[in-house]
């Protein structure tokens, strides 16, 4: 079930299930960057036009009563969907900046990602997408989240184990027969068990 409760849970047979599942695996494909970038592609809108426009088609021949209004499905492909909290902000292609390392990607020129970053293969680079006018995004934290906590666990232990070590006495150890200065003298004398009165 569908924990927003909107959908019925009625799903296609398993012929036209198929049909969607390569419909959508055949725009995974035409969308995916990294062949794009080998065989030196550009990405351009009607790509992503022909993907909608297939999954149209397969939503069409799988449900060919048509969606539901309420069905996000139906509403992502006609275009009448809204983010909502369960979704990152939403903007149009006029009010939008590329950032990258701090700089802002200038728009509408004919430069190659390469030409910002370099011809190094194995570099990863995180863009931003921000508001136009908003300036930079903040920055990526150095650490991960666990990396953190590890950190934050270490130093708690380091401080107890500070904190313990001086509340001991720091002259504790000066009584103990290890030691003792004079213990191998004694020893090696045979004069380690006499005691005086």
């Amino acid at each position: 079930m569908d924990p927003t409760g909107r959908r019925t849970g009625e799903a296609p047979e398993p012929k036209l299930a198929e049909v969607l599942l390569k419909q959508v695996n055949d725009a995974r494909e035409l969308t995916n960057s990294k062949q794009h970038v080998a065989r030196g592609i550009k990405i351009t809108p009607k790509y992503f036009k022909d993907c909608l426009d297939c999954l149209r088609g397969a939503v069409t021949i799988a449900f060919p009563e048509g969606l539901p209004e309420y069905d996000e499905v139906r509403q992502l492909l006609l275009g009448d969907w809204e983010c909502d909290g369960r979704t990152m902000e939403m903007f149009e292609a006029g009010e939008a900046e590329l950032w990258w390392a701090g700089k802002q990607m200038e728009q509408g020129q004919e430069r190659a990602l390469r030409d910002y970053v370099g011809r190094n293969d194995k570099t990863k680079v995180i863009a931003k997408l921000q508001r136009r006018g908003g300036g930079a995004p903040a920055g990526e934290p150095p650490v991960d989240e666990q990396t953190q906590r590890d950190m934050m666990a270490f130093w708690h232990k380091k401080q107890e184990e500070a904190k313990r070590l001086a509340e001991e006495d720091e002259d504790a150890h000066l009584g103990a027969a290890w030691a003792d200065p004079r213990q191998l003298r004694s020893h090696l004398q045979g004069t380690g068990g006499v005691r005086w009165r």
